[in-house]
């Protein structure tokens, strides 16, 4: 009798000891899972792996991308960004900050969106460009939150140009290049701008070095807009001082 009690209290024993231990487990399993959920927050996470339309991000080439081919590229994976996040994303070449006495404007990309600063999504995307050393396809980027704006501004070369006669055939302009070779010696001999020198950048973009003063240089940074025959085409004026030298 005093061996089949003993059996029974140790099988209770046991089986209470097996049920706490199985608490005891689920309990652990029920705190990591929600150490998990607390932590996933400030987990960040690259915004475009595993995109296959940001993969275009690491191609490798020779020749640099101009700021329009660039956004151009990185169009189709924002996107899919933007829909990751459940956000609007949109990036375009653009000023990513104004003239200051000494340091030319800088162009690069403007990669707007409606994020709100802190958020993790927010957060995830500044941690990604971070680890691009804030450039995408070789252009720096500027990254914008919701209600932010990009430095815009006309140039003030935009009122030059309606000094310049051209004859009536409106002729294609595709790129700095094209510019420069349609209004450059009208610009250059425009006595009240100063130009030392013109000569297209990358893109729709053109370095001009002036002998104008600090704000003079100031004022000509910007856009210009000029008919090309299929619309209107927004080319980048990015000045330099007469003692800064042009990349």
């Amino acid at each position: 009798m005093n061996k089949i009690f003993l059996t029974l209290v140790l099988a209770v024993t046991a089986s209470a000891a097996s049920a706490q231990s199985e608490a005891l487990a689920l309990s652990a399993r029920a705190f990591d899972a929600s150490a998990e959920a607390a932590i996933q927050p400030f987990i960040l996470e690259d915004s475009f792996a595993g995109l296959p339309a940001c993969q275009v991000l690491d191609i490798k080439t020779i020749r640099a991308w101009s700021l329009d081919e660039a956004s151009d590229l990185a169009a189709p994976c924002m996107k899919a960004v933007a829909a990751r996040y459940s956000a609007e994303m949109s990036i375009k070449g653009g000023l990513l900050s104004v003239a200051t006495e000494g340091s030319p404007v800088k162009p690069g990309l403007i990669l707007k969106t409606d994020l709100v600063p802190g958020t993790k999504a927010h957060r995830d995307l500044v941690a990604s460009l971070e680890r691009r050393h804030g450039q995408l396809l070789g252009h720096q980027v500027r990254l914008l939150t919701r209600g932010e704006v990009a430095p815009s501004s006309v140039s003030a070369v935009q009122q030059a140009l309606r000094q310049c006669i051209l004859t009536t055939v409106v002729r294609d302009i595709q790129n700095g290049d094209d510019f420069v070779k349609i209004y450059g010696s009208c610009l250059t001999r425009n006595p009240d701008l100063k130009i030392d020198e013109l000569r297209a950048g990358r893109g729709l973009s053109v370095a001009m070095k002036t002998e104008q003063d600090a704000k003079g240089v100031e004022a000509l940074n910007g856009y210009v807009t000029v008919n090309a025959g299929k619309g209107p085409v927004s080319v980048m004026i990015i000045a330099y001082g007469a003692q800064t030298a042009m990349p």
